[in-house]
Protein backbone atom coordinates (compact mmCIF):
# COMPACT_ATOMS: atom_id res chain seq x y z
CA UNK A 1 0.00 0.00 0.00
CA UNK A 2 2.89 2.42 0.28
CA UNK A 3 6.04 3.71 2.36
CA UNK A 4 5.22 6.98 4.09
CA UNK A 5 7.81 9.59 4.12
CA UNK A 6 7.84 10.58 7.91
CA UNK A 7 10.05 13.89 7.60
CA UNK A 8 6.98 15.39 5.71
CA UNK A 9 4.44 14.50 8.59
CA UNK A 10 5.10 17.88 10.34
CA UNK A 11 3.02 17.71 13.48
CA UNK A 12 1.74 14.31 12.49
CA UNK A 13 4.79 12.62 12.51
CA UNK A 14 3.82 10.42 16.00
CA UNK A 15 1.17 9.30 14.15
CA UNK A 16 2.82 8.03 10.83
CA UNK A 17 3.60 4.69 10.35
CA UNK A 18 6.99 3.68 8.08
CA UNK A 19 5.21 1.81 5.85
CA UNK A 20 1.40 0.52 5.20
CA UNK A 21 0.44 -3.18 4.22
CA UNK A 22 -3.12 -4.48 3.15
CA UNK A 23 -2.56 -7.60 5.19
CA UNK A 24 -0.13 -9.66 7.60
CA UNK A 25 1.09 -11.87 4.91
CA UNK A 26 2.19 -8.94 2.69
CA UNK A 27 4.43 -7.86 4.95
CA UNK A 28 8.29 -9.05 3.75
CA UNK A 29 10.19 -10.71 6.35
CA UNK A 30 13.11 -10.84 3.45
CA UNK A 31 13.26 -6.96 3.55
CA UNK A 32 12.66 -6.76 7.45
CA UNK A 33 15.46 -8.50 7.97
CA UNK A 34 17.87 -6.78 5.06
CA UNK A 35 16.58 -3.79 6.86
CA UNK A 36 18.49 -4.66 10.30
CA UNK A 37 14.92 -5.55 12.25
CA UNK A 38 15.26 -8.47 14.92
CA UNK A 39 12.73 -8.13 16.78
CA UNK A 40 8.60 -8.17 15.31
CA UNK A 41 6.07 -6.49 17.75
CA UNK A 42 2.44 -7.52 16.85
CA UNK A 43 -0.97 -6.47 17.61
CA UNK A 44 -3.28 -9.43 17.89
CA UNK A 45 -7.42 -7.90 16.80
CA UNK A 46 -7.80 -7.44 12.82
CA UNK A 47 -3.78 -8.31 13.15
CA UNK A 48 -3.30 -11.49 12.99
CA UNK A 49 -6.95 -12.93 13.93
CA UNK A 50 -10.12 -11.71 14.25
CA UNK A 51 -11.48 -9.74 16.90
CA UNK A 52 -12.82 -12.13 19.26
CA UNK A 53 -12.14 -15.21 17.48
CA UNK A 54 -9.20 -17.96 18.14
CA UNK A 55 -8.54 -19.85 14.88
CA UNK A 56 -5.64 -18.06 12.91
CA UNK A 57 -5.51 -18.26 9.31
CA UNK A 58 -3.26 -20.42 7.47
CA UNK A 59 -1.46 -17.52 5.99
CA UNK A 60 -0.71 -16.17 9.54
CA UNK A 61 0.34 -19.01 10.46
CA UNK A 62 2.72 -19.46 7.60
CA UNK A 63 4.05 -16.28 7.70
CA UNK A 64 4.57 -16.17 11.74
CA UNK A 65 6.40 -19.82 11.23
CA UNK A 66 8.76 -18.36 8.29
CA UNK A 67 9.58 -15.51 10.77
CA UNK A 68 10.91 -17.61 13.42
CA UNK A 69 12.86 -19.79 10.87
CA UNK A 70 14.15 -17.23 9.96
CA UNK A 71 15.56 -16.05 13.17
CA UNK A 72 12.78 -13.41 14.22
CA UNK A 73 12.43 -13.13 18.07
CA UNK A 74 8.26 -11.97 18.16
CA UNK A 75 6.17 -10.69 21.10
CA UNK A 76 2.63 -9.83 20.87
CA UNK A 77 1.28 -6.35 22.57
CA UNK A 78 -2.49 -5.99 23.00
CA UNK A 79 -4.78 -4.01 24.81
CA UNK A 80 -7.13 -6.77 25.61
CA UNK A 81 -9.09 -6.91 28.60
CA UNK A 82 -9.70 -10.81 28.30
CA UNK A 83 -6.51 -12.44 29.37
CA UNK A 84 -7.46 -15.64 29.37
CA UNK A 85 -8.28 -15.45 25.55
CA UNK A 86 -4.92 -13.98 25.00
CA UNK A 87 -3.03 -16.34 26.78
CA UNK A 88 -4.96 -19.17 24.50
CA UNK A 89 -3.92 -17.19 21.49
CA UNK A 90 -0.49 -16.95 22.63
CA UNK A 91 -0.24 -21.26 23.12
CA UNK A 92 -1.38 -21.70 19.59
CA UNK A 93 1.38 -19.47 17.99
CA UNK A 94 4.22 -19.90 20.79
CA UNK A 95 4.48 -16.14 20.83
CA UNK A 96 5.05 -14.66 24.71
CA UNK A 97 2.92 -11.44 25.29
CA UNK A 98 3.74 -8.51 27.23
CA UNK A 99 1.24 -6.82 29.64
CA UNK A 100 1.71 -3.56 30.73
CA UNK A 101 -0.06 0.08 30.63
CA UNK A 102 -1.68 -0.04 27.42
CA UNK A 103 -0.60 1.43 23.97
CA UNK A 104 0.31 3.59 23.10
CA UNK A 105 2.03 3.84 26.57
CA UNK A 106 5.44 3.22 25.57
CA UNK A 107 6.04 0.97 28.96
CA UNK A 108 4.91 -2.33 27.09
CA UNK A 109 7.16 -1.45 24.12
CA UNK A 110 10.45 -0.73 26.22
CA UNK A 111 9.73 -4.10 28.37
CA UNK A 112 9.52 -6.48 24.83
CA UNK A 113 13.04 -4.35 23.97
CA UNK A 114 14.52 -5.10 27.18
CA UNK A 115 13.87 -8.88 27.83
CA UNK A 116 15.28 -9.27 24.15
CA UNK A 117 18.20 -7.22 24.57
CA UNK A 118 17.14 -5.49 20.93
CA UNK A 119 17.57 -1.43 20.13
CA UNK A 120 14.40 0.24 19.12
CA UNK A 121 16.05 0.62 15.40
CA UNK A 122 16.03 -3.27 15.24
CA UNK A 123 12.54 -3.80 16.63
CA UNK A 124 9.01 -3.21 14.42
CA UNK A 125 6.01 -3.14 14.95
CA UNK A 126 2.76 -4.42 13.01
CA UNK A 127 -0.82 -3.49 14.05
CA UNK A 128 -4.04 -2.22 12.93
CA UNK A 129 -4.52 0.85 14.86
CA UNK A 130 -3.01 4.52 14.47
CA UNK A 131 -4.17 5.73 17.61
CA UNK A 132 -2.78 2.33 19.54
CA UNK A 133 -0.15 0.57 17.46
CA UNK A 134 1.52 3.30 15.75
CA UNK A 135 1.37 6.02 17.94
CA UNK A 136 3.16 3.83 21.00
CA UNK A 137 5.74 2.38 18.36
CA UNK A 138 6.59 5.99 17.37
CA UNK A 139 6.77 7.12 20.86
CA UNK A 140 8.79 4.50 22.00
CA UNK A 141 11.31 5.21 18.69
CA UNK A 142 10.48 2.10 16.81
CA UNK A 143 9.73 1.75 12.83
CA UNK A 144 5.80 0.32 12.35
CA UNK A 145 3.56 -0.69 9.81
CA UNK A 146 -0.08 0.18 9.34
CA UNK A 147 -1.75 -3.24 7.99
CA UNK A 148 -5.44 -2.61 6.76
CA UNK A 149 -8.01 -3.89 9.38
CA UNK A 150 -9.71 -7.62 8.51
CA UNK A 151 -13.19 -7.84 7.79
CA UNK A 152 -15.63 -8.22 11.04
CA UNK A 153 -17.12 -6.29 13.88
CA UNK A 154 -14.80 -4.54 16.47
CA UNK A 155 -14.76 -3.33 19.59
CA UNK A 156 -17.34 0.00 20.15
CA UNK A 157 -14.80 1.99 21.58
CA UNK A 158 -11.97 1.28 18.68
CA UNK A 159 -14.62 2.45 16.03
CA UNK A 160 -14.43 5.87 17.91
CA UNK A 161 -10.91 5.50 17.28
CA UNK A 162 -11.15 4.66 13.28
CA UNK A 163 -13.52 8.09 13.29
CA UNK A 164 -9.81 9.79 13.91
CA UNK A 165 -7.79 7.39 12.28
CA UNK A 166 -9.42 8.00 8.88
CA UNK A 167 -8.98 12.00 9.99
CA UNK A 168 -5.28 11.32 10.21
CA UNK A 169 -4.45 8.99 7.47
CA UNK A 170 -6.55 11.24 4.64
CA UNK A 171 -3.91 14.36 5.98
CA UNK A 172 -1.06 11.56 5.94
CA UNK A 173 -1.94 9.90 2.77
CA UNK A 174 -2.11 13.34 0.96
CA UNK A 175 1.29 14.36 2.31
CA UNK A 176 3.89 11.56 2.79
CA UNK A 177 2.63 8.65 1.09
CA UNK A 178 4.43 7.58 -2.04
CA UNK A 179 3.08 7.52 -5.15
CA UNK A 180 3.14 3.81 -5.46
CA UNK A 181 0.47 3.35 -3.65
CA UNK A 182 -2.93 3.18 -5.24
CA UNK A 183 -4.83 3.96 -1.77
CA UNK A 184 -2.98 7.71 -1.72
CA UNK A 185 -4.46 8.26 -5.24
CA UNK A 186 -7.83 6.74 -4.26
CA UNK A 187 -7.74 8.88 -1.44
CA UNK A 188 -7.06 12.09 -2.52
CA UNK A 189 -9.49 12.17 -5.23
CA UNK A 190 -12.17 12.11 -2.72
CA UNK A 191 -10.74 14.79 -1.06
CA UNK A 192 -11.46 17.14 -4.50
CA UNK A 193 -15.13 16.43 -3.08
CA UNK A 194 -16.18 19.88 -0.92
CA UNK A 195 -18.16 17.83 1.34
CA UNK A 196 -15.08 15.46 2.15
CA UNK A 197 -13.01 18.32 3.24
CA UNK A 198 -16.14 19.84 5.11
CA UNK A 199 -16.50 17.21 6.81
CA UNK A 200 -12.68 16.56 7.28
CA UNK A 201 -12.47 20.43 9.24
CA UNK A 202 -15.60 19.08 11.06
CA UNK A 203 -14.02 16.13 12.23
CA UNK A 204 -10.85 18.10 13.32
CA UNK A 205 -12.93 20.72 15.18
CA UNK A 206 -14.58 17.77 16.80
CA UNK A 207 -11.45 16.07 17.79
CA UNK A 208 -10.86 19.33 19.39
CA UNK A 209 -13.99 19.73 21.21
CA UNK A 210 -13.84 16.29 22.29
CA UNK A 211 -10.69 16.84 23.82
CA UNK A 212 -12.02 19.46 25.84
CA UNK A 213 -15.22 17.63 26.93
CA UNK A 214 -13.29 14.31 27.95
CA UNK A 215 -10.51 16.69 29.76
CA UNK A 216 -12.91 18.11 31.77
CA UNK A 217 -15.43 14.89 31.60
CA UNK A 218 -11.62 13.25 33.86
CA UNK A 219 -10.90 15.98 35.49
CA UNK A 220 -14.87 16.32 37.34
CA UNK A 221 -14.80 12.65 37.65
CA UNK A 222 -11.42 11.57 39.08
CA UNK A 223 -9.12 14.54 39.79
CA UNK A 224 -11.52 16.55 41.92
CA UNK A 225 -11.27 15.93 46.12
CA UNK A 226 -13.20 17.40 48.89
CA UNK A 227 -11.74 16.34 52.00
CA UNK A 228 -9.06 13.10 50.89
CA UNK A 229 -12.34 11.84 48.58
CA UNK A 230 -13.24 12.16 45.25
CA UNK A 231 -15.94 14.81 45.19
CA UNK A 232 -17.72 12.78 42.46
CA UNK A 233 -18.39 10.23 44.76
CA UNK A 234 -19.83 12.75 47.18
CA UNK A 235 -21.84 14.32 44.46
CA UNK A 236 -23.43 11.27 43.20
CA UNK A 237 -24.26 9.94 46.49
CA UNK A 238 -25.77 13.44 47.23
CA UNK A 239 -27.55 13.37 43.83
CA UNK A 240 -28.76 9.71 44.90
CA UNK A 241 -30.10 10.86 48.19
CA UNK A 242 -31.86 13.65 47.05
CA UNK A 243 -33.64 12.00 43.62
CA UNK A 244 -33.79 8.32 44.25
CA UNK A 245 -36.00 7.61 41.42
CA UNK A 246 -34.32 9.84 38.85
CA UNK A 247 -31.12 7.97 39.38
CA UNK A 248 -32.33 4.72 40.36
CA UNK A 249 -29.86 3.41 37.43
CA UNK A 250 -26.81 3.92 39.64
CA UNK A 251 -25.18 1.53 41.02
CA UNK A 252 -22.29 3.05 42.19
CA UNK A 253 -22.06 7.51 43.02
CA UNK A 254 -19.82 8.07 40.47
CA UNK A 255 -22.44 6.71 38.10
CA UNK A 256 -25.03 9.36 39.25
CA UNK A 257 -22.56 12.49 38.89
CA UNK A 258 -21.36 10.93 35.38
CA UNK A 259 -24.17 12.34 32.87
CA UNK A 260 -23.56 15.81 35.44
CA UNK A 261 -20.15 15.68 34.37
CA UNK A 262 -21.08 14.76 30.73
CA UNK A 263 -23.35 18.23 30.72
CA UNK A 264 -20.74 20.30 31.48
CA UNK A 265 -18.19 19.06 29.72
CA UNK A 266 -20.63 19.02 26.58
CA UNK A 267 -21.64 22.68 27.31
CA UNK A 268 -18.48 23.82 26.87
CA UNK A 269 -16.86 22.04 23.71
CA UNK A 270 -20.25 23.00 22.39
CA UNK A 271 -19.13 26.76 22.26
CA UNK A 272 -15.66 25.94 21.28
CA UNK A 273 -17.28 23.96 18.68
CA UNK A 274 -19.95 26.55 17.62
CA UNK A 275 -16.66 28.99 17.23
CA UNK A 276 -14.17 27.10 15.19
CA UNK A 277 -17.43 25.39 13.04
CA UNK A 278 -18.56 29.01 12.59
CA UNK A 279 -15.17 30.59 11.05
CA UNK A 280 -13.41 27.29 9.94
CA UNK A 281 -15.53 24.58 9.02
CA UNK A 282 -18.23 27.07 7.25
CA UNK A 283 -16.30 29.89 6.70
CA UNK A 284 -19.08 32.65 7.88
CA UNK A 285 -17.25 35.88 8.19
CA UNK A 286 -19.99 38.65 8.94
CA UNK A 287 -21.96 38.87 12.32
CA UNK A 288 -25.38 38.51 10.49
CA UNK A 289 -27.78 35.82 12.54
CA UNK A 290 -24.85 34.66 14.52
CA UNK A 291 -27.30 34.34 17.96
CA UNK A 292 -30.03 32.48 15.75
CA UNK A 293 -26.97 30.11 14.32
CA UNK A 294 -25.54 29.65 18.53
CA UNK A 295 -28.70 29.03 19.24
CA UNK A 296 -29.01 26.27 16.61
CA UNK A 297 -25.85 25.28 17.27
CA UNK A 298 -27.24 24.83 20.47
CA UNK A 299 -30.23 22.94 19.67
CA UNK A 300 -28.53 20.39 17.31
CA UNK A 301 -25.47 19.60 20.01
CA UNK A 302 -27.81 19.19 23.07
CA UNK A 303 -29.68 16.72 20.70
CA UNK A 304 -26.96 15.03 20.27
CA UNK A 305 -25.78 15.26 23.59
CA UNK A 306 -28.93 13.78 24.80
CA UNK A 307 -27.35 10.57 22.29
CA UNK A 308 -23.80 11.21 23.87
CA UNK A 309 -25.11 11.08 27.40
CA UNK A 310 -27.20 8.22 27.03
CA UNK A 311 -24.19 5.73 25.02
CA UNK A 312 -21.59 7.01 27.83
CA UNK A 313 -23.65 6.01 30.84
CA UNK A 314 -24.49 2.65 29.04
CA UNK A 315 -20.84 1.99 28.12
CA UNK A 316 -19.44 3.36 31.72
CA UNK A 317 -21.76 1.27 33.35
CA UNK A 318 -20.89 -2.02 31.23
CA UNK A 319 -17.43 -1.41 30.41
CA UNK A 320 -15.09 -3.32 33.01
CA UNK A 321 -11.63 -2.03 34.06
CA UNK A 322 -10.10 1.13 35.67
CA UNK A 323 -12.73 4.12 36.31
CA UNK A 324 -10.22 6.90 34.67
CA UNK A 325 -10.33 4.30 31.48
CA UNK A 326 -14.05 3.30 31.55
CA UNK A 327 -14.78 6.65 31.39
CA UNK A 328 -12.42 7.87 28.37
CA UNK A 329 -13.83 4.32 26.36
CA UNK A 330 -17.41 5.59 26.93
CA UNK A 331 -17.14 9.03 26.42
CA UNK A 332 -15.52 8.51 23.07
CA UNK A 333 -18.22 5.44 22.69
CA UNK A 334 -21.27 8.71 23.03
CA UNK A 335 -18.83 11.06 21.11
CA UNK A 336 -19.09 8.99 17.90
CA UNK A 337 -22.20 8.23 17.66
CA UNK A 338 -23.41 12.16 18.33
CA UNK A 339 -20.57 13.31 15.82
CA UNK A 340 -22.43 12.23 12.71
CA UNK A 341 -26.23 13.87 14.42
CA UNK A 342 -24.05 17.16 14.78
CA UNK A 343 -22.61 17.60 11.46
CA UNK A 344 -25.64 16.88 9.76
CA UNK A 345 -27.34 19.16 12.26
CA UNK A 346 -24.95 22.24 11.92
CA UNK A 347 -24.58 21.55 8.17
CA UNK A 348 -28.44 21.50 7.10
CA UNK A 349 -29.92 23.60 10.01
CA UNK A 350 -27.78 25.40 12.28
CA UNK A 351 -25.71 27.20 9.73
CA UNK A 352 -28.00 26.31 6.26
CA UNK A 353 -28.75 29.84 4.86
CA UNK A 354 -24.83 30.53 4.17
CA UNK A 355 -23.41 29.41 1.24
CA UNK A 356 -21.22 26.17 1.38
CA UNK A 357 -17.63 25.92 0.41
Amino acid sequence: MGKFEQDKAGALRRYCPSRAAHRLQDVSLEELWQSGKRLILLDVDHTIVKWGEEEFSAEVLDWVASAKAMGFQLRILSNTRHPKRLARLSDKIDIPTKNGKFKPSPEMYMEALAETGFAPEQAVMIGDQIMTDILGANRSGIDSIWLQKMEGPEFAGTKINRVIERLVMSLLYRSTVSVESEVAVGRTTLLEKPIVRQFLKFLFVGVISFVIDTTIRVILMRFIHIDGKLASDQWGQGLRDAYPAVFNFATKPSQAFFPIACVIGSFVATFNSYIMNRALTFKIKDKVDAGKQLLRVFIVNYTGLAINVLVSSIFFRVIPGHPTQSAIVASMAGAGVAAIWNFVGQRYFAFRVHKRI
